[in-house]
């Protein structure tokens, strides 16, 4: 077996994919609903841009941390927060409540 570092250098020849290879796997739709779901539910709770002891500790002062995350960052990411959990819930749905003959990748 070649190494993947080796690929880069010299890939090996392209070929045409079958549809049996890019169909989709429920661990991976299963995955990508857990991460979207999980991680647009941090953003928009607000935890990542929350002042906390490891700011004070570098000596940033509330208001500069105020500075450092305008309110249009703030309301930025929790947008983007809420389109994930969109997308998490979209991508969970599909294959049982819409999209009910989409076929799945045997593991």
């Amino acid at each position: 077996m070649q190494s993947n570092i080796l690929s880069v250098f010299n890939p090996p020849p392209e070929r045409t994919l079958t549809e049996e290879e890019t169909r989709d796997c429920i661990p991976c739709q299963i995955m990508s609903t857990m991460f979207s779901v999980g991680f647009g539910s941090y953003l928009l709770s607000g935890k990542a841009f929350q002042y906390s002891q490891k700011e004070k500790n570098k000596g940033i002062s509330p208001q500069d941390f105020q500075k450092l995350n305008p309110a249009w960052w703030r309301y930025t990411l929790r947008t983007v927060g809420g389109c994930l959990i969109g997308f998490g819930f979209i991508r969970g749905s599909e294959g049982w409540l819409w999209n009910k003959n989409k076929e799945y990748n045997r593991f």
